[in-house]
């Protein structure tokens, strides 16, 4: 396999090669499952091309085709030795595996500890939560082969350590997050989607003139956040970019990148760890912003915002809030005032209810802004 590195901004094709190699040895040793496995190691179908940089908590994020499509590979270790391991290994040296039932138990047991999902009966539930986290049918794994099945159940329990693939799968009939194509040991692959910073480039000609599809852009971005808080009501995203979200191929807008993001639970333990604070700004953890208990200089276990403000701060607003320039800013006359002060508002610090009616006013304006095409 060739080793020429070309150069990719701050990650190269170098790396791509190397990841592709590492994988497909693992599974011509027959360490390595998926459906995606033969289309990567075999029959080229599925072809990694480029490396995409600064990905903080995933060692492998790959542009890719598949059958000619733009596809994402990403895993968060390069190396399924990383990950905690399925089995343990005993005074003879031997790798004992779990049986079946206890694999099931401990994968749902996984997946109402980090999705906090509530699963009733675990034994009724267990095959069928598993079936919901591989690309391969699982309805005879039973009687497979002893050593296939440890390898399947250590290709899975890579799987689920990544919070991100846990969320993009389990919940892949929701249409919030990219959809997942296969996998092949601890990589998965997903769908392409265009970062919106692509559709929101502020210094073109136009920009001024093309308000009312940045409104249309916004009005998206704020019914998938309504979407999301259905499904997710303690969901937080917690690094709010513009190049985190993106379109589909029908315009609908998805969630890129998962690894800033937390259930509320976890967040809270996040926030509550940050030691010696003297004000709110110190018990932030990232965009999502904590609370100052200014006597005890401690953290307290609480989040003051929410998606919408994170998003109303860092995209529609922008950051720079003296200036006005985020995906709102310069609109027409005829709604500058209301919009620059609904903007105003949900910068600040809300609580939820009040959140919730500025983000249906802002709404609503939108809308009504958007349906009428006016121009000025």
């Amino acid at each position: 396999m060739s080793r020429t590195c070309v150069s990719y901004g701050q990650c190269s094709f170098l790396e791509v090669e190397n990841a592709v190699h590492t994988i497909c040895d693992k599974y011509q040793n027959q360490e390595a499952l998926g459906n995606l496995c033969a289309d990567l190691c075999e029959s080229n179908n599925l072809k990694p091309n480029s490396c995409l940089p600064n990905h903080l908590g995933k060692d492998v994020v790959f542009q890719a085709t598949y059958f000619g499509n733009h596809v994402v590979m990403k895993s968060s270790k390069l190396n399924s030795e990383d990950f905690d391991q399925i089995y343990y290994i005993n005074e003879e040296g031997i790798k004992v595996h779990p049986s079946i039932a206890t694999f099931y138990s401990m994968i749902a047991n996984t997946v109402q500890s980090e999705l906090h999902v509530n699963i009733s009966s675990l034994n009724d539930k267990s095959l069928e939560v598993l079936s919901k986290l591989w690309t391969r049918n699982l309805k005879k794994f039973s009687l497979l082969p002893t050593t296939v099945q440890n390898v399947a159940m250590s290709n899975i329990w890579f799987l689920v350590q990544q919070t991100e693939y846990l969320l993009m799968k389990y919940y892949e009939d929701l249409n919030i997050f990219p959809k997942i194509l296969g996998t092949c040991g601890p990589f998965y692959v997903v769908e392409f989607i265009q970062p919106l910073h692509n559709f929101f480039i502020m210094f073109y000609p136009s920009w001024k003139e093309d308000f009312i599809e940045r409104a249309a852009l916004a009005l998206k971005i704020l019914n998938f956040l309504e979407e999301t808080e259905r499904h997710f009501p303690f969901l937080h995203f917690c690094d709010v970019k513009v190049g985190h979200f993106g379109l589909n191929k029908n315009g609908e807008v998805k969630l890129l990148d998962m690894d800033m993001v937390f259930f509320e639970e976890s967040l809270i333990r996040n926030i509550n760890a940050i030691q010696n604070c003297t004000k709110n700004q110190d018990c932030s953890f990232i965009d999502c912003q904590g609370s100052c208990d200014i006597v005890s200089k401690t953290c307290e276990a609480k989040v003051i915002d929410n998606n919408f403000q994170r998003v109303c701060r860092n995209i529609l607003t922008g950051k720079l809030v003296k200036s006005y320039f985020g995906l709102l800013s310069s609109p027409p006359r005829s709604i500058y005032k209301e919009l620059y002060n609904l903007l105003k508002e949900c910068s600040e610090v809300l609580d939820d209810k009040s959140a919730h009616i500025l983000a249906s006013h802002l709404k609503n304006l939108l809308v009504l802004y958007v349906q009428k095409g006016l121009t000025y």
